[in-house]
């Protein structure tokens, strides 16, 4: 899991920074598909703020902020409510997948043919992520294959599951 530190106050603090990658590294406990969190801390007056995005492999981005006189205490607020928000989607993940009804076979097809049309297109767009990363967004999605762009290279890469079990990588040469 990547964590991101962002600290907009005059004075930047090493064991701050610390202590915010010691305390979100804890979060992997509650729920295991975290890919990255973004942390940024501030300060304005007397007011010390700490806002987080926790990124989830399927896309869901989870924000606690939280404000308080004390920077540390603001960490251990935000850090909290994370907590909270990750075990209710997990649970809601949960849920959701024990309710799942049954998918039946489709009707069988017809004898004449008609022309194809696209009935659906997605787009979106997508922040460059590793390989690794990318299998876990494969894994969460339960599609057969995601198209992402390589952190790395930054060449659109195809990753895939294979029969075998494994995963499959298709990069481009151009």
């Amino acid at each position: 899991m990547k964590v991101k530190i962002v600290e907009r106050y005059p004075t930047p603090s090493e064991t701050l920074r610390n202590y915010v990658v010691e305390k979100t590294q804890g979060l992997e406990r509650y729920f295991e598909r975290i890919i990255s969190i973004d942390a940024v801390l501030a300060v304005e007056k007397e007011r010390q703020i700490a806002d987080l995005h926790a990124h989830l492999t399927n896309r869901k981005v989870i924000t606690a902020r939280e404000e308080s006189p004390d920077m540390y205490g603001s960490i251990d607020k935000a850090i909290d409510r994370l907590k909270r928000q990750l075990v209710k989607y997990k649970d809601h993940l949960h849920d959701r997948g024990a309710s799942v009804p049954s998918i039946k076979a489709p009707p069988p097809a017809e004898t004449v043919s008609k022309p194809r049309e696209i009935l659906r297109t997605n787009m979106y767009f997508q922040k460059p992520m590793t390989p690794e990363e990318a299998s876990l967004q494969l894994d969460a999605l339960d599609k057969e294959f995601f198209v992402f762009i390589n952190a790395q290279t930054g060449e659109v890469g195809i990753i895939y599951h294979r029969k075998d079990g494994n995963y499959g990588l298709i990069e481009p040469k151009l």
